[in-house]
């Protein structure tokens, strides 16, 4: 049972056969018409930094026994000014039954190679395209040629038919026109469904 679902914003749900996690659950309000889904149990919840739309830990319950969960981590800027103005960010891959799958955070700029190159041809790349808290597309491009994954998924932007997210002048578009490749999904993505696939996989609507 290798499987990301979407819930908003640049949180997710990960089930693989040994774990579930939940990634930079957010507080109520602190997204625009986005309010975290209650009931989640699970063996870990990681933040990427501590922004209160990142780190709301209170509102997922964990396990009496977690399972232990192997992490590969790296730490870069949240910003294009060496972290001074929004402070560091942590970059994290997950192996979900065999499938590596990254979570950018809120990766702020392009990361020096040697920063990332540990997640090098890696299955998912969740990564942020919003441009100004985080990366926009272009800087994703270059993100991608260095690490190569095989799946692309945006987070991390307005979404106009759900009107949430920050407003970030059509960062979607963008997107689109620099991974024209994509197919659409639900609230769910079957890692191994896709396990043939190469390109953008973009999540149309989440849990809430």
């Amino acid at each position: 049972m290798a499987k990301i679902t979407y819930l908003g914003h640049s949180s997710f749900l990960i089930e693989s056969k040994d774990y579930q996690i939940v990634i930079d659950p957010y507080k109520d309000n602190s997204v625009p018409n986005l309010t975290f889904p209650r009931g989640l149990v699970v063996d870990k919840v990681f933040c990427s930094h501590s922004h209160f739309d990142h780190n709301a830990v209170e509102l997922v319950k964990i396990k009496e026994k977690p399972n232990p969960i192997n992490v590969i981590r790296s730490i870069v800027p949240h910003d294009r000014d060496g972290g001074i103005k929004r402070g560091m960010n942590s970059i994290r891959m997950f192996d979900v039954d065999g499938f590596k799958v990254v979570h950018l955070g809120d990766t702020g700029c392009v990361p020096n190679k040697e920063d990332i190159l540990m997640f090098k041809d890696c299955d998912v790349l969740l990564a942020p395209i919003n441009g100004f808290f985080t990366i926009e597309p272009k800087e994703l491009k270059e993100i991608c040629d260095i690490i190569n994954p095989r799946i692309v998924v945006p987070m991390h932007y307005y979404m106009k038919d759900k009107k949430s997210g920050y407003p970030d002048e059509d960062m979607f578009e963008k997107f689109k026109a620099l991974f024209p490749n994509i197919q659409y999904l639900d609230k769910e993505l079957d890692l191994e469904y896709y396990k043939d696939y190469k390109g953008a996989l973009v999540f149309k609507d989440y849990l809430q």
